[in-house]
């Protein structure tokens, strides 16, 4: 599916508007309310948004790859995200009610 050029800038500048943002409320947090899980949740934006961009440059460079190395990518990017949802998971149990300690 061929893309017109502006599209991966929009994606790109479009995740960096919302991610910074949430990155800065969840450093706040961390800092206001000293909980180690606010780390977990910052540890998955960080994880989500590296895996993101490296989506979106995969994108741009699609036709001058090879179709092994396109793979190799894709499936590095859902190990990252794994681990993301991995810290994302920590971060809720860490901060639950549920949890005593």
């Amino acid at each position: 599916m061929l893309m017109e050029e502006e599209v991966t800038v929009l994606l790109r500048v479009g995740l960096l508007i919302v991610m910074i943002p949430v990155v800065v409320l969840v450093i706040g947090l961390m800092i206001k309310f000293k909980k180690h899980g606010f780390g977990w949740f910052l540890g998955h934006l960080l994880l989500f948004t590296f895996g993101a961009l490296t989506w979106i440059r995969l994108l741009e460079t699609r036709a001058f790859a090879s179709s092994i190395n396109n793979s190799v990518t894709i499936a590095v990017i859902g190990v990252i995200w794994a681990i993301s949802m991995a810290c994302f998971v920590k971060g809720l149990l860490s901060l639950s009610y549920l949890k005593k300690g």
